[in-house]
């Protein structure tokens, strides 16, 4: 049972800190591929304008969406209530050397500058605008450079702020750059005044965090949205029974026909047409195509003809013909990949003339030589329609559907198995076999493998209708614990006319989704691109909430006047809320904390308001940086160490190094005095003599502290006879944050309860470091986590804190997974949300859970929970 949760811990870790992408929320931008009045508006003081006095700040996360047509118009637009206009402008022009552009009325000021296309599109990028009244001065501040003006006139400290399309009177504009935008903060004499973070998903407005002011938007792209819901990026049919291919460095697709080829970007509008200057391409059935890195060039494949061809973009011609017509194939639907290493293309499976294939075969590009590769180890079942990626130390195989003989006509099934195969040693071995979720389902052509994460993305779809869909699911490479991620794609299944992709672009940090469906009586293939933001929701948060049915004239009326009662009732309440700030009593060290409503003065709120502490860290791509610098992370998995420049350095530590600084840290927050020589050589130097112990206490000690001067100063010292790390404020520790607001804390704010939840947010605490003497520190701090929650949720009101209560059970089930309390209390929040199905699937998750681990029924019903 331990095992079983430590794994299911590890998965619902990566699900939350998936490195693929930093933290992806924000608005995008409508642009010039929308009509005028459907383009993207964010208006800030939309009723009353905001004032200040003395010195303003507004800053924000800018970036702009690669491979779009145009990228003129205004970023933002200050409107000052007597009419001065100081503006952001991108403009594109060729003839410019400085692109980006400040304005002040109608004068072009001195601050202009560039930002690298590397970081402007596939970046966000930190920009900010000063105003000084006092002194007449503007400024602006981006990458590290700031640019300064004087105004030559006074203007009115009152003001309303516009990003993108803007409707103000006598300040029309609707050029909007293809943009993203988030985390805008509004800032006087030097203090944060407002913050939209604009991490909604869903409607038009966005509330501060303070919730004193709302932005109003027009026409949002919500890019949290976009995390759950596949767009559908172009749709467009061409000659042939064509095939796809796709350069993940350039993040291109290719789709091959009889006529012509067919090129998309990803997050890209159009797809450009090259028809081949020599006719056409004979295509014959079942091949593919794949890209080759190497020679930047496209491949069509024929396993049967054993003919591979390439496409010379420059010259429009493919350097082979296939025979045709063909007499069929017995290769539809295998599996390929494109080795590096020895210029080799691998493929293994495929269907034709009803047998399934497990055979594995090598084309040596260089040599244009084919050959069999015999595969020792575990059977590979002869099957089509699997999913196969590469790792970077093998190749995995996932599902199929075929027959243990590889005859049609013999108990065909769908394959449980995932395989990881070894193509330079030839051999197969069985990781495991998917739970019975997987049972009628079959894959897409690829995988993408994360080495990194120990888990793989693949699309999965029954075969067993026309009209079907492709679910997106991520599978741990070593368990078999999963998760469906997403809403789900229209996909028409027609056994060897259909075919479906996978691939990952890592810039757009974007998983990309290709359908193919042939039509044998045109001869036409349509094929369809769809993208989806990542890190990737779970599917439970992608369902949207289904429509209220329609009611009778007279009883909408009842509902209009009951639903205008509720809006004064909660109005009303929170003016009284305001009034009152959200506490924690918390006992020493692991006693029981409660919930503790203690009303405030005006001044003792303000102040609580104002809390100091260190800021949080910030997810990225290949590990975690800090807003302030350096940074040690014991929640999510294992431990992380971050430098003075926010780069991961955890790899530098030998394991050694690594359990030696986990028992300093530990044990210096814990006992406030750190360890003593002894117990460290009882720990580690048992079986060497005393001067050995202490030679090698020595020698290892220096070379961590060597390694911790990247973290500033931070270091190992001896004081009062122990080992402790000194000074402990100068990093951040998460592990220390948690320690200090809950054990040494009374009371806490709402602030300060969603800070806890972000520290919680990546994960258990060291649970996959696997030491004899951590154990009592993990222990003690899962029932901290779960005893300080479980208080949290118990005296928070549902009715106001719906949304508040299910993050913090989804916190809750990450140490407790079969938590009761937490399932009823998100169960009653969904409904209080009108999320009446998701209430039901939540229950019902809970029950299967339950049965797994304990072998019996849940014993109440749905509705006993809820009463």
């Amino acid at each position: 049972m331990k095992k079983t949760s430590r794994q299911l811990f590890l998965f619902l870790l990566f699900i939350l800190i998936c490195q693929i992408g930093a933290a992806q929320y924000g608005l995008e931008f409508a642009s010039h591929n929308m009509e005028a009045d459907r383009r993207t508006s964010l208006q800030i003081g939309a009723k009353e304008s905001i004032s200040f006095q003395h010195k303003l700040s507004v800053s924000f996360d800018l970036s702009f969406l690669p491979f779009q047509q145009d990228y003129f118009g205004y970023i933002f637009r200050l409107i000052t209530d007597d009419g001065v206009n100081i503006d952001l402008l991108y403009d594109r022009r060729l003839d410019q050397d400085k692109h980006f552009k400040l304005i002040v009325g109608e004068d072009f000021t001195p601050v202009s500058f560039n930002i690298t296309p590397l970081q402007l599109y596939y970046n966000w990028t930190p920009m900010r605008l000063e105003l000084d009244a006092d002194r007449q001065q503007i400024s602006f501040v981006c990458s590290g450079k700031r640019y300064a003006y004087p105004l030559k006139r006074r203007f009115a400290s009152q003001f309303k702020l516009v990003f993108g399309a803007t409707v103000i009177k006598n300040f029309q504009a609707m050029d909007v750059p293809p943009m993203r935008l988030k985390d805008i903060r509004i800032g006087e004499n030097d203090k944060p005044k407002f913050y939209w973070p604009l991490d909604e998903s869903m409607g038009t407005k966005s509330m501060d965090a303070q919730r004193k002011n709302t932005a109003e938007i027009n026409n949002p792209i919500w890019i949290k949205r976009q995390r759950s819901e596949w767009k559908m990026q172009s749709s467009f049919s061409l000659e042939g029974q064509a095939s796809v291919a796709f350069d993940k460095n350039e993040e291109t697709v290719f789709f091959v026909g009889t006529k012509r080829l067919m090129i998309g970007k990803v997050g890209g509008n159009e797809v450009r047409s090259q028809e081949y200057a020599d006719g056409k391409l004979l295509l014959v059935n079942g091949s593919q195509s794949l890209f080759d890195p190497i020679k930047k060039s496209v491949l069509n494949i024929s396993i049967d003809q054993k003919i591979v061809t390439a496409y010379d973009s420059t010259s429009r011609t493919w350097n082979k013909q296939f025979d045709f017509p063909a007499v069929g194939t017995n290769y539809w639907l295998f599996n390929k990949y494109f080795s590096s290493s020895d210029t080799s293309i691998y493929m293994i499976g495929g269907y034709g003339h009803f047998k399934y294939k497990a055979d594995a075969l090598r084309y040596h590009l260089p040599t244009q030589s084919w050959d069999s590769i015999p595969f020792a180890g575990d059977e590979i079942f002869p099957h089509y329609l699997a999913g196969m990626g590469q790792g970077r130390d093998g190749v995995y195989l996932a599902g199929g559907y075929g027959s243990s003989s590889g005859d049609q006509m013999l108990n065909p099934r769908i394959s449980n198995d995932f395989l990881k195969l070894d193509f330079k040693n030839h051999k197969a071995w069985k990781v495991y076999e998917f739970s019975p979720a997987f049972s009628d389902r079959v894959w897409a052509n690829s995988l993408v493998v994360d080495d990194s994460n120990d888990v793989f993305y693949g699309l999965t779809f029954p075969n067993n209708k026309f009209k079907t869909h492709l679910q997106l699911v991520a599978s741990n490479l070593k368990s078999t614990q999963y998760q469906f991620l997403g809403n789900t794609i229209p996909f028409d299944f027609h056994d060897i006319r259909s075919f479906a992709d996978l691939y990952y672009a890592p810039k757009s940090k974007s998983f990309v989704a290709v359908t193919l469906f042939y039509d044998d009586k045109t001869d036409l293939t349509k094929a369809t691109i769809f993208t989806l933001l990542a890190p990737p929701l779970p599917s439970e948060q992608a369902i949207m909430p289904l429509a209220k049915p329609a009611l009778l004239k007279y009883s909408l009326y009842a509902l209009a006047l009951l639903g205008l009662f509720a809006l004064i009732w909660w109005y009303r309440k929170r003016r009284k809320q305001k009034k009152q700030a959200i506490s924690v009593m918390v006992t020493d060290k692991i006693g029981e904390p409660h919930l503790q409503a203690a009303p405030l003065k005006e001044t003792e709120q303000d102040k609580s308001g104002q809390l100091v502490h260190l800021p949080q860290p910030k997810k990225v791509a290949n590990g975690f940086e800090t807003r302030h610098g350096a940074g040690i992370y014991l929640f999510g998995g294992d431990l992380q160490i971050v430098d003075l420049a926010g780069k991961e350095i955890t790899k530098k530590f030998s394991p050694l190094l690594k359990e030696m600084l986990l028992i300093f840290i530990l044990y210096t927050v814990r006992w406030e005095r750190g360890i003593s020589s002894e117990k460290l050589t009882e720990l580690f130097w048992s079986d060497k003599s005393q001067s050995s112990a202490r030679n090698n206490r020595s020698v290892n000690i220096a070379k961590l502290n060597s390694l911790l001067e990247q973290l500033g100063d931070f270091r190992v010292t001896k004081k009062s006879g122990y080992w402790c790390i000194e000074p402990m404020d100068t990093v951040y520790i998460d592990y220390l944050r948690f320690s200090r607001m809950v054990s040494n804390k009374k009371y806490f704010t709402e602030t300060e309860i969603r800070e806890l939840l972000d520290i919680i947010d990546k994960g258990g605490f060291l649970f996959e470091v696997d030491y004899e003497w951590l154990d009592n520190f993990k222990s003690e701090m899962s029932i901290l986590v779960l005893t300080t929650l479980g208080n949290f949720i118990e005296n928070l009101n549902v009715q106001d804190n719906a949304e508040l209560i299910i993050e913090i059970c989804n916190k809750i089930f990450y140490f407790d997974e079969i938590n009761e309390e937490a399932m009823v209390h998100k169960c009653r929040s969904l409904l209080q949300l009108g999320y009446h199905s998701l209430a039901l699937q939540c229950y019902e998750n809970f029950c299967q859970i339950y049965a797994r681990l304990y072998g019996e029924a849940y014993p109440k019903s749905f509705k006993d929970c809820l009463d």
